[in-house]
C-alpha cells in the first residue's frame, strides 16, 4: 500500500518471489516499476485481488490517508493465514505534544485524515482480527525544508508551517529537540513500528 517511488519495494525486489505494488496514483508509482513484478492502481480499501494472497504486507506513511476500518479488513483479507503485516508511521510522543504535531502533520498534507499516538493502529489492528506481536519506536532526525518540499505546496504555505515550529510551545521544542540552524529547522520526529500477524486457524 501507498507504494509510492518504490522505496520500500526496492528493499524487497529480488529478495522474495513476488513484490506487488498498490496505490492509488500511477503517475506517484511511475518511478517504481523497477522494482515492482506487479502493480495494482485502487485503494486501499479496495483491492481488486483474491483473498489469502500475500505472506507480508509492508506500509509505510500510508494509513494515515485511508478510512482505517475499511482498509485494515481489506489487508487482512488478502493475507494468508499466519501472514504478517508490517506499519510504519509518523506519530506524536505522546499527550503532551500530540496538538501541534499534529498540526504540523496536517499543515504538510492537508489531506491527511489520521493522526497517530501508539497504540492507535494497534487497535484497530486487534479490532479487525490481526494479532500484534511486536511494536518499537523510531527517531528520524529530519530537515524541516526538505520534509514540507514535496512539490505539493507552495512558498507561503511552507513557511506556514516554519514558523509553526517558530511559535512552538517549550514543551513541543524539547520534546522534539527542535534546533533552528540558520536557514533550516530540524525536528526528531517520532515513528511508531507495529508488526502483526493473521492467526494461522
Amino acid at each position: 500500500r501507498a507504494t509510492g517511488t518504490g522505496l520500500v519495494a526496492k528493499q524487497f525486489h529480488g529478495r522474495v518471489k513476488e513484490v506487488i505494488g498498490v496505490d492509488i496514483s500511477a503517475e506517484m508509482t511511475s518511478q517504481a516499476s523497477a522494482h515492482l513484478d506487479r502493480l495494482v492502481i485502487a485503494p486501499v480499501e479496495k483491492i481488486p485481488l483474491p483473498d489469502a494472497q500475500v505472506d507480508c504486507c509492508v506500509c509505510r506513511q500510508g494509513l494515515q490517508f485511508v478510512d482505517l476500518d475499511r482498509a485494515v479488513p481489506e489487508i487482512a483479507r488478502l493475507l494468508k493465514p499466519g501472514g504478517r503485516v508490517v506499519l510504519c508511521h509518523l506519530a506524536a510522543y505522546g499527550e503532551e505534544d500530540k496538538a501541534e504535531a499534529f498540526k504540523t502533520q496536517a499543515l504538510r498534507n492537508p489531506a491527511r485524515t489520521n493522526f497517530f499516538l501508539s497504540g492507535d493502529l494497534e487497535k484497530v489492528l486487534e479490532r479487525h482480527g490481526l494479532r500484534v506481536t511486536k511494536t518499537e519506536a523510531y527517531l528520524s532526525r529530519e530537515s524541516v525544508n526538505k520534509w514540507i518540499d514535496h512539490g505539493a505546496l507552495n512558498a507561503k504555505e511552507m513557511e506556514a508551517i516554519r514558523q509553526t515550529y517558530r511559535d512552538a510551545s517549550a514543551a513541543f521544542k524539547r520534546i522534539h529537540q527542535i534546533e533552528f540552524a540558520a536557514d533550516d529547522i530540524f525536528d526528531t520526529m517520532f515513528m511508531w513500528l507495529i508488526r502483526a500477524e493473521k492467526p494461522a486457524s
